[in-house]
């Protein structure tokens, strides 16, 4: 809460001591030339490993420093004349205020002259930030109008603009447009600075100073509540005050201001935290309860501001302002959330809102995790969540559709990653929300964590697709992707492969070791069966002793009795079953598509014909189109060429 009357109480007590303005604008020259100077030597320390000629740099550095301080000298007499007194010549302050930004400008913009303009595209970089840095500083801190603002920001950027006009800079084509367009932002900035700056006001001469302030008080603001203290009494207060306090002005006059509070240790709290808060010059803002005159108690906001501490007790300006309806407002609202907290509470997990473009931007804290991760999602939108992974396209193109077409939706669900954890899975429900006009303000709605469901979910199906022992795809996954391999071959004129194992004396292993020894051999033959295809292929078990390889995207026909033949050998080797290694003897059948079939279940039915072939003929073969001879191949295993 601002209110210009105490920028204008604030300098009628400076009026009082004129060498107090002036001490201040000394001081604040004071702390912009050594800002300067800080600032200078930062930008030698950036652009010193860039130069070629450290020594103009140098030179830049000390005709700045020696610039500044000429003008710290040049607008003395701007401040203050011999006698003390502020100097009233206007067209002197004009003259040594344009003169001084101007040459200000012109020493710091020097530096594109003797900078490493040419050095390298980050040199440029850099210059161009320091250049563009001080000319927002500049303008920010110049208080002699318009015009001088204008003319330190044009001194300051007009020998960068010519140099990026000449030779444009690699990296910034359009470098001049941009320097231009900055030069205007800029001024923009300083013009936006003087706007919200106090300007001196005139005397009001003929007036006494507590008629003069009464006059401020009683028409500073129609709203505002103004008192003006020394210590803990009121030394004059407007009608509005006087009435917020069911009083008449002349006796609120010599009150204590500790009666206005409900009671003594909220006073004593207050009076504590504004006196610290003064000390360190700033102004002091609470909203706390008073009491009228009658009584009753309100709750009101206030400012307090110190406008002349040179006397002890020092004399502060007091604005209030009556919020009782607002904290009213306030405090439904809390209610109304708080009951609508404790009802979601019971009834689901969270509860969001989004805005205007679909951002999360307020969540429920979870009632039962302690490391809430929706909380952590706020202003990314919900379509962004989802992780890349199979089936993840089509959730974020539906979630997108719901939250964009304007209209509710039930029951979405949304994956929501948790770092390097197992993600959580949430089903959401919203609806959108409009103000009083009818405008659109977003989304809200409950989300309710559905991760078991989901993973139980998954669990059937994986169930349902694959082996439960060796977690192989089973007949039903594999058909499915047979059939598709089928279609993508007939489409890009490719051969698709299919090889039926069969174990023939795995009844041995069950007999001799017991059914884990069945199942531990299970485990170590379908590893033995990834380690010898690619990993677009897929391994599959039918039966107890019976698997299938999938050959998708082959080239050659004979690739598949290639691979057939490696499995053989591999599985012809001693392996370790219940401490114990044993050789397996293997019966396959080799079918291609389209040479042997042209349909999934075709396909199947050659592959089991010529498996059951090979195993009539006693086993440990081969059988294909084009035959294999019994027995396990001689020599080393044949390369896995097939691609």
């Amino acid at each position: 809460m601002k209110l210009g009357s105490l920028s204008l109480f604030r300098q009628d007590s400076s009026r009082a001591r004129p060498d107090r303005g002036n001490t201040v604008a000394l001081d604040h020259a004071r702390r912009i030339q050594i800002v300067a100077q800080l600032t200078s030597i930062a930008a030698v320390m950036a652009l010193w490993p860039h130069v070629d000629n450290p020594l103009q740099l140098a030179a830049w550095w000390m005709g700045l420093t020696i610039t500044l301080t000429v003008l710290q000298h040049l607008t003395r007499p701007l401040l203050i004349q011999h006698d003390g007194s502020p100097h009233d010549d206007i067209a002197l302050q004009h003259y040594v205020s344009s003169a001084g930004t101007l040459a200000g400008g012109a020493a710091w913009g020097s530096l594109a002259l003797v900078g490493p303009y040419h050095a390298t595209p980050q040199s440029q970089a850099i210059l161009f930030m320091i250049l563009c840095s001080i000319t927002l500083a500049g303008a920010g801190v110049i208080r002699h109008g318009r015009s001088a603002s204008a003319v330190f920001i044009a001194a300051c950027l007009l020998p960068l603009f010519i140099l990026s006009v000449v030779s444009p800079p690699s990296a910034l084509p359009e470098a001049g447009l941009w320097l231009m367009a900055f030069a205007l932002f800029a001024f923009g900035v300083s013009d936006f600075q003087r706007g919200h700056e106090t300007t001196p006001g005139t005397h009001l001469d003929g007036a006494s100073l507590p008629e003069t302030r009464q006059t401020l008080l009683d028409n500073a603001n129609a709203n505002a509540a103004i008192v003006l203290s020394r210590g803990n009494r009121i030394e004059i207060c407007n009608r509005r005050f006087a009435a917020m306090m069911n009083h008449n002005e002349e006796g609120m006059t010599g009150r204590r201001l500790a009666d206005a509070f409900e009671n003594r240790s909220e006073w004593r709290r207050h009076a504590r935290a504004a006196g610290n808060t003064f000390r360190r010059g700033d102004t002091y803002h609470c909203s706390t309860r008073l009491q009228r005159h009658d009584g009753s108690v309100f709750w009101a906001e206030i400012t307090g501001q110190v406008v002349d501490s040179c006397d002890s007790p020092a004399q502060i300006v007091w604005v209030a302002f009556d919020i009782t309806d607002r904290m009213m407002a306030t405090a439904r609202e809390e209610l109304i959330g708080a009951q609508l907290h404790a009802l979601i509470g019971k009834s689901a997990d969270w509860y969001w809102q989004t805005d205007t473009q679909h951002r999360l931007m307020h969540v429920t804290p979870h009632i039962d995790m302690s490391d809430d991760t929706l909380k952590r999602k706020l202003g990314r939108k919900w379509w962004q969540f989802h992780r890349p992974g199979h089936g993840a396209r089509a959730r974020q193109t539906e979630l997108r559709e719901a939250f964009e077409n304007g209209k509710g939706f039930r029951n979405l669900t949304v994956e929501l990653p948790d770092g390097d954890t197992a993600p959580l899975w949430l089903s959401i429900c919203g609806t959108p929300r409009f103000d009083e006009h009818g405008a659109f303000l977003g989304h809200h709605g409950i989300a309710i964590n559905v991760t078991e469901e989901v993973r139980r979910t998954e669990r059937i199906r994986h169930l349902a697709y694959h082996d439960a022992l060796t977690g192989l795809p089973n007949r039903r996954l594999l058909t499915d992707r047979l059939t598709q391999a089928i279609s993508r071959a007939q489409r890009y004129r490719e051969r698709v492969g299919l090889i039926l194992i069969d174990l023939d004396d795995f009844r041995r292993i069950n007999d001799l070791g017991g059914h884990a020894a069945g199942d531990q051999a299970l485990l170590e033959i379908a590893d033995l069966l990834r380690s010898c295809v690619r990993s677009c292929d897929t391994v599959a078990r039918l039966g107890s002793d019976e698997f299938v390889i999938l050959l998708a995207e082959l080239e050659h026909a004979p690739a598949a009795e290639q691979v057939a033949a490696k499995i053989l050998t591999t599985l012809h080797t001693p392996l370790a079953f219940q401490g114990s290694r044993n050789s397996l003897s293997t019966s396959i059948g080799v079918a291609v598509f389209p040479e042997d079939a042209g349909s999934a279940a075709s396909l199947i039915e050659m592959a089991d014909a010529r498996m059951y072939r090979a195993k009539r003929r006693g086993g440990q073969r081969i059988e294909s189109r084009e035959g294999t001879p019994a027995g396990p191949p001689s020599g080393p295993a044949p390369d896995f060429l097939y691609h």
